[in-house]
Formats: structure tokens, sequence, C-alpha cells
């Protein structure tokens, strides 16, 4: 009796009828009982004031499964939350089985578990917040690149959407070349952003009809580098500065700025070169009107290897044959 009395949770012994044998202190002061008049009453009318087991009764299931239950319930009196065990012994006579039942409250474990519930959802709730408030301002951001190429575009009616145009096919290009998202996406900030350096630009020279003077040529020839210039004090925008300073590079290492050659040129840049020049070559210039698709077609071809990665031209050929 001392050894059950001193167990620091509720300890209930029942016959196979639900009739209790034997409680602890701990069961009697939850019952508001002593001891002795616990004594053969059903333990179901003893811990959860029923006139028959309740739902889920641990009891219940061991009789049926002769198997160690658990369950957990919550007192709407006491206000507390106990796990409750059921496990069978051997009764006193030959071939009969007696239950044990532990309760253990564990109010304060669950009031925890609650808070950590309540805080996990609180975060999740906040990164998703986070996402929510980050993908906003990435749709900002890019709206924002969008309304900057359109204005870049405006500096001359000749230009009109020639940078969105330039971004659809260098995107084209790159995911027929299986190249990874993160570099489809820098390639697509790149198109948009490639002749940023155009507003250094005098319009008079890019409307001009006839052919470019030497010193007006060296003119355009600095809109990739002062593209990049200004760009570069932007964060995040690190990675496109070489993308669009190189986008007049030539393969043979015969364009500008810096006379790059072959694999020394990014291959974004490569890419971006190739989209440029068809978006320039169909559309309507001053100097001239646009030209077929066939004549860039055949331009491509002459030039791949020279002007144009052929591997990059290969592949937007395919794409524009298809």
């Amino acid at each position: 009796r001392s050894t059950f009395d001193s167990l620091p949770y509720g300890a209930i012994l029942t016959d196979g009828d639900y009739n209790i044998l034997r409680a602890n202190t701990f069961i009697a002061e939850l019952a508001g009982k002593p001891v002795k008049d616990l004594v053969g009453k059903k333990c179901f009318e003893i811990m959860h004031k029923k006139d028959e087991p309740v739902k889920g009764c641990p009891m219940k299931k061991t009789r049926e499964t002769g198997k160690p239950e658990t369950s957990e319930y919550y007192d709407d009196d006491l206000r507390k939350t106990f796990h409750y065990s059921v496990l069978p012994v051997s009764g006193e006579d030959e071939g009969s089985t007696n239950y044990v039942h532990l309760i253990g409250d564990i109010s304060d474990t669950k009031e925890q578990e609650m808070k950590l519930k309540h805080n996990r959802d609180a975060f999740f709730n906040m990164l998703k917040d986070i996402n929510e408030t980050h993908k906003e301002l990435r749709e900002v951001h890019n709206d924002l690149i969008v309304a900057f190429a359109n204005i870049i575009d405006a500096k001359s009616q000749w230009t009109k959407g020639h940078s969105l145009g330039v971004t659809t096919y260098a995107v084209a290009i790159a995911e027929e070349m299986n190249l990874g998202k993160d570099e489809v996406e820098l390639l697509r900030l790149a198109a948009l952003l490639h002749d940023i350096g155009k507003i250094g630009t005098y319009d008079v020279i890019l409307d001009k009809p006839s052919n470019l003077t030497d010193e007006e040529y060296i003119l355009v020839q600095q809109h990739p580098g002062k593209g990049s210039d200004i760009l570069s004090p932007i964060k995040g925008f690190e990675s496109l500065l070489p993308i669009i300073r190189a986008h007049h590079e030539r393969y043979d290492g015969t364009g500008y700025p810096d006379g790059l050659k072959g694999e020394q040129i990014p291959l974004l840049a490569r890419v971006l070169c190739v989209a440029d020049s068809y978006d320039s070559m169909i559309s309507d210039r001053p100097y001239r009107t646009a030209c077929s698709k066939e004549f860039a077609i055949s331009e491509f071809k002459r030039c791949s290897g020279s002007q144009f990665d052929s591997k990059v031209i290969n592949v937007f050929l395919k794409l524009l044959q298809t």
C-alpha cells in the first residue's frame, strides 16, 4: 500500500468488469473521495463521471487486444489533461485477468506543446507573409525593370519594343540549351537592360538615316560599357554587368568594347548577342527596312564561328526553323 500510494501518478487496479479493487491517494485526491470509498466503484464512474466506458477507453481496448493501451483525456472540471495507460496483469484467481490503470497529469506538457505549436504556426505564418512580401517586391522589381526597358526603347522610334523582343529570343535560346533556371533569369534581366547605355548616346546618332561617321560609330560603341557603368552601383546587379558589357563582342575577337574572343566572352553574352542581332535585323531601322527571316537565317549561317558562337547559332536556327 505504501509503495502504491507513493507513486507520483494515479494508479488503479480493476477486475475485468471495470470494478476498482485498489486505488492510490493520487486518484482519491482527483476524485475528491477517500480511497476506501473508491473500492467497488466502476473506474469510468470515478475517472470520467460516466455510466459506461467512454469512447476510446483504453481498458476496453485492452480487454479486446490483450495488450497495453493508452489514451489522453481532458477533465473539464479540473481543467487538466491526463495520459491514461492500461495494461493487463494476472488476477488472484487462476485464469483471471486484472488491469492496472496508470494516470499521469500531462497538463504542463500539453500547454508547452500548444505554445510550441502556436509559435510554429506563427513562425510559418511570418514566413508566408515574408514570402508574399518578397513575391510582391519581386513583381515590383520586375515591373520597374520592364518599365525602364520601355523607356530605353522609347529613346528612338526605331527601337520601340526592342528590349522585350530581344528578351523573348534570348530566353528561348537559353531554355533550348537547357541552362539552369537562375541563368535564364539572369539572362532575362540582362536582355531587358542590355541597351541602357544608349541613354548616354545622342538621339541624332541613333536616328541617323545614313551611315555613321567614324566618330559617331565610336560613340555608339561606348554604350555597352556605359550600360555596365550605369548599373554597377545597384546592389544585386553585379552578375548582369559582364553580360551587358560583352553583348557586342564577336566570337573572332573583333567586337567591342574589350575585344574579347571565343570562350572569353560570357556564354550569356554570346546568347544575348544572337538575340539582339536577330531582333535588329527583322526590325526597321532609320538606314534600312526590316530584313526577312530568311535573310537573317542566311546571315547567321554566314557569320557562325566568326561574329557568333556556332553552338548558340545552331540552337537558334533550330528554333527558327521549327
